[in-house]
């Protein structure tokens, strides 16, 4: 069940009020329109009626798709700084109701789906780009690790992040991302034959692929993750 409660947000040009229905949980097994909106950029996203302003707020709640075996606890950017708290706390409430402290039909239930912490709407497109790639997302971290190697572009980790926003002609289309929702640089086309290369090397890459997937957040920049 997608969740709603109603809130009234300043806008952040002109401070006038503007109510939103601000989403606590979604379920894209039932409303697959919520999905594309989160892709598409339009989900949760307002025009302010007195200046025109379009913006929407950071995003916190659960994304849920069984039919794709995703459960993503989504946290606003400005909790990154304490990911490890928040990673504790979402591991925490996931084990209380699909996971080991969980009755046996929700665990049954747990087991078809991988619980992600991810911080901001960049965070989470990407993810819901690479299931619907299907691309382990820890595959795609150690990609975007040598991406980045072979970069001249190189922006400071924390405030712009290194995303996975697209798959064109069988490329996949990477963008340093502003941590607020702005897309910066020029994107990166990458050949999809990376991801392959990197799944029929599992000894060589086993260090780098267990230090960026270990937990919930499964993101390496997550030790770099700064306000």
């Amino acid at each position: 069940m997608s969740i709603f409660r109603t809130y009234e947000l300043n806008c952040p040009a002109c401070n006038t009020p503007v109510r939103f229905d601000l989403v606590m949980s979604v379920s894209a097994d039932r409303r697959p329109d919520l999905r594309e909106a989160i892709l598409d950029g339009s989900f949760q996203r307002k025009v302010c009626p007195a200046c025109a302003t379009a913006f929407r707020p950071e995003p916190e709640f659960t994304y849920i798709d069984f039919a794709r075996g995703q459960y993503i606890f989504v946290y606003p950017v400005d909790k990154r700084p304490a990911w490890q708290e928040w990673e504790a706390k979402a591991a925490a409430i996931f084990d209380s109701t699909l996971g080991k402290n969980a009755t046996k039909e929700a665990v049954a239930l747990g087991k078809k789906v991988d619980p992600r912490v991810v911080f901001g709407w960049p965070a989470l497109i990407e993810k819901i780009l690479a299931r619907q790639a299907g691309i382990d997302d820890r595959t795609l971290e150690v990609a975007k690790i040598l991406v980045m190697q072979n970069s001249d572009e190189s922006p400071v980790p924390g405030q712009m992040e290194l995303r996975l926003v697209g798959d064109e002609d069988g490329d996949l289309v990477f963008a340093w991302v502003h941590a607020l929702d702005r897309t910066v640089g020029d994107a990166m086309r990458v050949p999809r034959s990376l991801i392959a290369e990197i799944e029929t090397q599992p000894t060589a890459w086993k260090g780098v692929r267990d230090d960026v997937s270990e937990g919930l957040v499964v993101d390496f920049q997550r030790a770099m993750l700064t306000a």
